[in-house]
């Protein structure tokens, strides 16, 4: 759960969104960094395929006056009300499982092998995702258990403790959603980057390591992330965690810090304008996703925050103005559309959520994860033969364990 989307592609207006890493009265989606359940995926990567880094280039004018949290809660938000965090902290349990057989191998791909053994042996991957636990490294070790950032920081730490190269990598992996108390919280993808390795079988160099039951697809853009960048978004995924919660001065204290270690992250500024979206502060949002959009012109869900907002001012024009920006686009994309889907099921509205699906569907037609949701949405309207065969469409087009375990009772009921 980590805010770092970039995409465009974000539902209607539908509960309050803030990125978790929201859009409310005013929405905005926080970006989180979690999958529903864990397994190890190793596979090669060409280097081509990578963008390095984090945001390179001259930050531009942000206004830092509201990072603060000043005008929400009276006073300043210190961001050490956020307890600072080592995120690759390594404890000695943790030196001596590397040391214990892993370390002492010759070679980078033994040392490799090892340790992604070893983890499985040890029952680190046989527990489901933990949606609300975003963990440091020593922490995910100490549990075994936690989301996909928490994972990721786990095997990065260790795999150093075991002399391996590694880095952070970020996924754009289609948008999936999750509402809960109020909030439209939109979810990412991140994974590692081992570099220097080479199988006896593969002429590649550069492998990833993937906590996800499904591999994101080659297409997907990857990016190479620094260290700060990814305990940026530990913080801002507590941040989303606290919020849901209901303590938002020292959700808004984690978000500072994230802010202040990667101000270059757009999905930050979201959030910020999420929180003053949330709390009333309508014209204070529309300096944040204005600037947001300024430094991303194609950034869609500044776009639409933009439209919310200016409609809550009344500037109708306005609101109408950034409408247009994002309408043609959505109607356009898919994945829009099965959000939409998604959301229609879960308040139970199965007519909305196939016309929906059914949409998605005639943009995209090769896509499993869309028959499955058509299937979903037919079953409960009681068209078990159509629901059966929509099913056995999106088996034959590939899997979709992400959004099968998200509905899982519904699925035992539709196999049944």
């Amino acid at each position: 759960m980590y805010p770092v989307s970039r995409r465009t592609d974000e539902p209607r207006p539908l509960p309050a969104v803030i990125r978790c890493p929201c859009p409310p009265a005013g929405w905005r989606m926080l970006t989180m960094q979690r999958r529903h359940h864990l397994s190890v995926t190793l596979f090669a990567v060409l280097l081509a395929g990578c963008v390095t880094l984090d945001r390179p280039g001259p930050l531009p004018e942000m206004p830092w006056h509201l990072v603060d949290g000043a005008a929400l809660f009276g006073t300043a938000v210190d961001a050490d009300e956020a307890p600072a965090r080592d995120v690759l902290e390594i404890t000695p349990a943790m030196q001596s499982f590397v040391a214990d057989s892993v370390a002492e191998g010759r070679l980078s791909v033994m040392r490799l092998k090892r340790l992604i053994r070893k983890l499985d042996d040890a029952g680190f991957f046989a527990r489901l995702y933990t949606s609300t636990a975003t963990y440091t490294a020593a922490e995910t070790f100490a549990h075994q258990q936690g989301n996909c950032l928490s994972y990721t920081n786990l095997f990065v730490a260790l795999a150093r403790e075991a002399r391996l190269q590694v880095h952070y990598q970020m996924v754009d992996v289609p948008p999936t959603w999750d509402a809960d108390a109020g909030l439209l919280i939109r979810n990412n993808h991140i994974n590692v980057v081992v570099s220097g390795v080479r199988f006896y079988d593969s002429n590649a160099s550069t492998y990833t390591v993937d906590f996800n039951d499904v591999d994101p697809a080659p297409e997907f853009t990857r990016r190479r992330v620094s260290d700060a960048y990814a305990l940026s978004l530990y913080y801002a995924n507590r941040s989303v965690e606290l919020l849901r919660a209901g303590e938002d001065r020292i959700a808004f204290a984690h978000l500072r810090r994230a802010l202040l270690i990667a101000p270059g992250n757009m999905d930050l500024w979201l959030n910020l304008a999420a929180f003053y979206s949330r709390a009333g502060r309508t014209a204070d949002a529309v300096a944040l996703f204005a600037a947001v959009e300024r430094a991303e012109p194609d950034n869609r869900t500044a776009q639409s925050g933009l439209a919310r907002s200016y409609a809550n001012l009344g500037e109708q024009a306005l609101a109408r103005q950034y409408e247009g920006k994002v309408r043609s686009y959505q109607q356009r994309n898919p994945y829009y559309h099965l959000a939409i889907a998604q959301h229609e099921y879960e308040r139970a509205d199965y007519v909305a959520s196939l016309a929906a699906i059914e949409q998605a569907i005639a943009l995209k037609r090769r896509n499993a994860r869309f028959y499955f949701m058509k299937a979903l949405a037919e079953d409960r309207l009681g068209r078990a033969e159509d629901a059966r065969t929509s099913l056995a469409h999106a088996r034959r087009l590939g899997d979709v364990s992400d959004l099968a375990r998200r509905y899982l009772s519904t699925l035992d009921d539709l196999s049944g």
